[in-house]
């Protein structure tokens, strides 16, 4: 199933590695963030008309070309900061899934490196980890600030395949959500998901996963799979 040149995997990091989002308040940000763009110059209209959620919201002014470049940063820093504010709540609180640290803990055994691509910021994901103790498995991680555009698109990716020094067709991507895959799919990496998050395994599959598991365990279990066969 895997390549036999697989040299990495690129983790989401909410829902996938571990369920942050389920410490934020999504719902109460949302407003405030709509208000922060009407303030920038973004129009009511076509806020209204973004995709459902925080990141939704996000990614969909990015794409609007309502502000030019400067306009767009001084924005996009301003939400993204008010936004941390919520998804911070969850550092010290969130824990890695069942399976993620034996599983993290395993790939350089296997002969794999490890990167995280996120919507969530690059310092909320590096305090989990260190809490969790296992910030040290990790060769890159990219969070939303400084992306000029978040998953699905490959930006994420590809920044972090260039970090890993690994060719996006050696990496695969990981995720829990059909964005996390199609993100994967777009950088030329093949992907697989795991059913802990937003999507079910059809939308995962549809979206151009490879294989869909229950867990990190079950991934962890297909890699040893994969490790002794190749």
């Amino acid at each position: 199933m895997f390549s036999s040149d697989l040299q990495a995997l690129v983790f989401d990091f909410d829902r996938t590695l571990a369920p942050l989002g389920n410490f934020v308040k999504w719902r109460e940000a949302l407003p405030l963030m709509r208000a922060r763009y009407e303030a920038h110059g973004v129009p009511a209209e076509y806020l209204e008309g973004a995709p459902r959620g925080c990141f939704g919201l996000y990614g969909h002014v990015a794409r609007g070309g309502h502000l030019d470049g400067e306009a767009l940063l001084r924005a996009q820093v301003e939400v993204s900061k008010l936004l941390a504010e919520y998804e911070a709540v969850g550092i010290g609180q969130v824990e890695l899934f069942d399976g993620a640290e034996e599983l993290l803990r395993a790939l350089p055994a296997l002969g794999l490196r490890a990167g995280i691509v996120s919507s969530n910021p690059d310092w909320v994901i590096r305090d989990v980890l260190k809490l969790e103790k296992v910030l040290d498995c990790f060769g890159a991680i990219v969070g939303r600030d400084g992306l000029d555009h978040i998953k699905p698109d490959p930006e994420g990716m590809l920044a972090c395949c260039e970090k890993l020094g690994v060719a996006p067709e050696r990496c695969l991507g990981v995720g829990d959500n059909a964005g996390d895959i199609a993100a994967s799919r777009a950088a030329g990496m093949p992907a697989v998901g795991v059913a802990t998050g937003v999507s079910g395994e059809s939308d995962l599959h549809a979206a151009g996963a490879i294989e869909v598991y229950d867990g990190l365990p079950a991934l962890h279990a297909a890699l040893r799979e994969w490790r002794n066969r190749t």
